[in-house]
């Protein structure tokens, strides 16, 4: 029996693990599957809204390939941008269409107004039944995973087990064949050229303003919820990466790279054998020591992320469920700097439980770390049925319409530096911690902490810091402080 034409669709992430992986299997299973990718991050990972004429020439595309069924990879942050779309497919092809992603995940039965079906979790066996059954026009009402309306009903199967041994999937298909990318009104052909790549599933921690903390809920009793894939697995992926993406430098987009020590030891031994690339990771302060950075830097670490999200003891133990310590940061990023490697911290702004003495201890923290460093200083943003999310709504501290999926806020601002938007309070302690983070002399920083003027009008600090960072003026500026302070 023939099989069927799908169509698989990204939204604003033209390297998509997801939908790589997913076309993979699908044609390994003898499907015409094609993937779209609509639109790109900007360089500050923020994202220009989809026109009506990108939207349109993203349709027409769909409808040239007369799909059976469309696939799309949905997250909070672009909810209602997947929900115009689904609309606007269905209308112009009539074609079934499935979400899939964390959102749909964690609010199925939200997602069910606007799709057909909706897949809860893994979706890589789900999907591949779902294609065959429906090319031989039979039932789906029983596959794992799908959630769908019949007769009225809403019908949400059972969760099949979380897939243990990740070697058994199919490497994400990154070849241009019947690879489509849409932007500024032009349907283009698509080349995977990112340097990104991504070795394990889930986290070891369950930070309560992240997915995982709810994901771990959803898919408990079904398997280990952490898992990863064999050294030899990976090396392969990547021997694949430098034929095919000419890279020149990776980067492992883990929730922790770190947290297995014996894996990195195999690790490090065949990536630099075979890869040989600088890269770059991300840390936890209770998975960093000074013999896992040696081997890693040896390796070719040259960069790793760590996250901090609150400087407040406090409020990291109290409200985030994260129990590291200021000592156990401060530790972490001293053996960083010890190897030479390049590190940034991510910290959450805009946080309503935050106080002045946290924020002060924040600062303080960013003052005693090695410089210089880099600050990413996001804003909070309240996803959905997060344990966080529902404190904060239990407290009246924020309403429904604060969370992302009806806000729709953070495409607009993920990762905001030197931010003129921000209220004065946060744009003040950004400031700071920008110039914490730089090579200044202590006590000049402290002294312009303690400006009541600049408290007061933040805006003009900022907009010295912005020339000062992006000009060659402000760099030599930068320059002759520290030399004058030197002698």
């Amino acid at each position: 029996m023939k099989k069927g034409n799908i169509v698989l669709l990204g939204l604003y992430d033209p390297d998509c693990f997801s939908i790589c992986i997913l076309h993979a299997i699908l044609k390994k299973a003898g499907f015409n599957v094609s993937s779209i990718f609509l639109k790109r991050q900007n360089r500050d990972l923020s994202m220009t809204p989809a026109s009506n004429d990108e939207i349109s020439c993203l349709v027409r595309q769909i409808k040239r390939l007369n799909p059976d069924l469309v696939g799309i990879s949905v997250r909070t942050v672009l909810f209602q941008l997947a929900c115009r779309i689904t609309k606007e497919i269905k209308q112009e092809t009539g074609s079934l269409v499935i979400w899939g992603g964390v959102h749909p995940t964690i609010r199925p039965y939200q997602c069910l107004e606007s799709a057909d079906i909706v897949c809860v979790g893994e979706g890589e066996e789900a999907i591949v039944e779902l294609a065959e059954r429906l090319s031989k026009g039979e039932g789906i009402n029983d596959i794992k995973n799908l959630c769908f309306k019949s007769n009225g009903k809403i019908i949400r199967n059972e969760i099949r087990p979380l897939i243990q041994n990740l070697d058994s999937i199919p490497l994400p298909d990154y070849s241009s064949e019947n690879k489509y990318f849409v932007e500024n009104g032009l349907v283009l052909p698509h080349r995977h050229c990112a340097d990104i790549f991504l070795t394990s599933r889930g986290c070891p921690f369950s930070c309560t303003f992240c997915c995982n903390s709810v994901l771990r809920q959803i898919y408990q009793g079904k398997g280990s919820y952490v898992r990863r894939r064999s050294v030899d697995n990976v090396i392969e992926e990547l021997i694949r990466g430098k034929e095919f993406r000419n890279l020149k430098r990776v980067a492992f987009v883990d929730d922790v790279f770190t947290f297995d020590f014996e894996w990195l030891k195999e690790f490090c031994l065949k990536y630099k054998k075979f890869i040989n690339l600088p890269f770059s990771c991300y840390c936890h302060p209770k998975a960093t020591n000074e013999e896992m950075i040696r081997i890693l830097k040896d390796a070719g670490l040259t960069n790793a992320g760590i996250g901090i999200q609150s400087g407040s003891e406090k409020i990291r133990h109290e409200y985030f469920q994260r129990y590291d310590t200021n000592e156990e940061i401060l530790k972490a990023v001293r053996i960083l700097h010890k190897y030479g490697i390049d590190f940034h911290c991510d910290i959450l702004m805009e946080n309503p439980l935050e106080t002045e003495k946290d924020r002060q201890e924040a600062f303080n923290l960013f003052l005693e770390m090695p410089k210089p460093f880099y600050v990413n200083t996001h804003s909070l943003t309240y996803f959905p049925e997060l344990k966080l999310t529902n404190l904060l709504l239990e407290k009246g501290i924020i309403s429904e319409d604060d969370i992302e999926d009806r806000r729709q806020e953070s495409y607009k601002r993920w990762c905001p530096h030197l931010d003129l938007t921000r209220n004065k309070e946060n744009m003040f302690w950004a400031d700071l911690y920008f110039l914490a983070s730089r090579k200044l002399p202590k006590w000049i920083v402290v002294r312009l902490s303690r400006s009541v003027f600049l408290k007061r009008h933040p805006k003009l600090l900022t907009l010295l810091l912005i020339w000062v960072a992006r000009s060659r003026s402000g760099q030599y500026l930068l320059y002759c402080i520290r030399k004058c302070r030197q002698h």
